[in-house]
């Protein structure tokens, strides 16, 4: 499943939280997350603190675990799973074809 997480850095940590990710080394980055989930991308609203992450994931114990690695500097208020245009019309279409009978 993919999944789009929001994000959104504890005011009082902003500094050193973003200290750390600019400094991370390209194994800590590579390392990051735990076998089970891939990132598909990060958009970052650096100034605010809050981002967007776009992971995929079958396991949710994975998932939440490498939520919990930045739990100490920030929150997660969302994690929707999403799709995407492919399947997503495939769904809508399902979806009318059980409304129109």
């Amino acid at each position: 499943m993919i999944f789009m997480c929001t994000y959104q850095v504890d005011r009082d940590k902003q500094a050193d939280t973003q200290a750390f990710f600019a400094n991370m080394t390209d194994e800590q980055i590579a390392g990051e997350y735990p076998d089970g989930v891939s990132q598909i991308g990060r958009w970052h609203d650096v100034p605010n603190g809050n981002g967007w992450i776009v992971v995929e994931s079958d396991n949710q114990e994975a998932l939440t675990s490498w939520i919990m690695g930045w739990s100490g500097q920030c929150k997660f208020p969302t994690v929707t799973p999403v799709v995407d245009d492919d399947n997503a019309r495939k769904l809508v279409k399902a979806m009318l074809a059980t409304q129109q009978g």
